[in-house]
């Protein structure tokens, strides 16, 4: 890890977050923040972000469904080690944990679970521009036929990109060859009928929208934001670790992300950058506090299935 360029530049990231805040605002003044807001309202926001665990459990659930059939809680607890992993590791590395856990407990090849990860995190980023759409068309300064036709846009791409892969896997298995043969197997485990992939975009969208809803709440808690420019705030924050670049435990992107969304709506810089911290306090806490309750609840699947009955 120590030879890692990932590290390094992550725990630089880190640093300079600090120093800044400590700058600009002070971590006093940070910390108290927390302060009004009563507590049984943070431990709603937490039940909810329990709620979106959940339901991305689901998602991958419903995705591997062959592969996972009655075993719900054993990939619950895969996805919920895998999220902790890339919420903490630099450069998106905590995406390994997830082929690297399919292949312990469900012997799904490296060459389905990547390509499908891979997949349903671009099936993120267009839920994640899509949910941003709805705070920012009203800022968009053009005519209402560029408006309408971004929006027809963004509804149709998920219906050409079924037909394209379906019709992209037919080809390679229409010309073999050992390229052809190894792309039809990287696309073997996406969906390939409408309602497989009508599925796994529902519950992308159901899952995002929960977590921007809360996120955006807790957003305007601090900064006193209309609802429309805090979910801007708490969408780009989270574009931010969805693309490549994150550093240790998102800190510094994280929090860029954020401001990103905030700062166009003429917001002190100062209390910005007090709120994204305070944002990203809660996103660490809750993953450090629901990563430990899930993991303990299910301890007694840490091992695959085969290992624990023949243990």
């Amino acid at each position: 890890m120590f030879k890692s360029w990932k590290f390094w530049l992550g725990l630089t990231l880190l640093l300079a977050l600090i120093w800044l805040v400590e700058r600009s605002y002070g971590w006093d003044a940070v910390v108290q923040s927390w302060q009004s807001i009563p507590p049984q309202q943070v431990a709603i926001a937490i039940l909810l972000m329990l709620l979106s665990y959940i339901l991305r459990a689901l998602r991958f659930y419903d995705f591997f469904w062959q592969q996972c059939r009655g075993q719900f809680l054993r990939l619950t607890r895969i996805t919920v080690l895998h999220n902790f992993f890339n919420n903490m590791l630099p450069m998106r590395s905590g995406e390994t944990a997830f082929p690297l856990l399919m292949k312990q407990h469900f012997d799904v090849p490296y060459r389905h679970s990547g390509p499908a990860l891979l997949w349903l995190r671009l099936l993120d980023l267009y839920a994640l521009l899509v949910l941003a759409a709805l705070s920012l068309h009203t800022q968009l300064d053009v005519g209402n036929s560029v408006k309408l036709l971004l929006a027809a846009a963004l509804l149709t791409a998920p219906l050409l990109v079924l037909p394209l892969q379906n019709a992209l896997n037919r080809f390679l298995l229409a010309h073999p060859s050992k390229l052809a043969n190894r792309g039809a197997e990287l696309m073997h485990a996406l969906p390939k009928s409408p309602w497989s992939f009508a599925r796994a975009l529902f519950w992308t969208l159901i899952n995002w929208a929960l977590k921007l809803a809360v996120y955006a709440w807790l957003l305007a808690q601090f900064l006193d934001l209309p609802y429309s420019q805090s979910w801007m705030g708490a969408t780009t924050g989270e574009l931010s670790s969805v693309l490549p670049i994150h550093g240790v435990a998102g800190a510094g992107t994280y929090e860029a992300g954020v401001l990103a969304g905030l700062l166009p709506w003429g917001i002190d810089h100062a209390k910005a950058l007090a709120a994204a911290v305070n944002l990203h306090l809660f996103v660490l806490g809750s993953t450090l506090l629901l990563t430990a309750l899930i993991t303990l609840l299910t301890q007694r699947l840490r091992l695959p299935a085969k290992a624990a009955d023949n243990g």
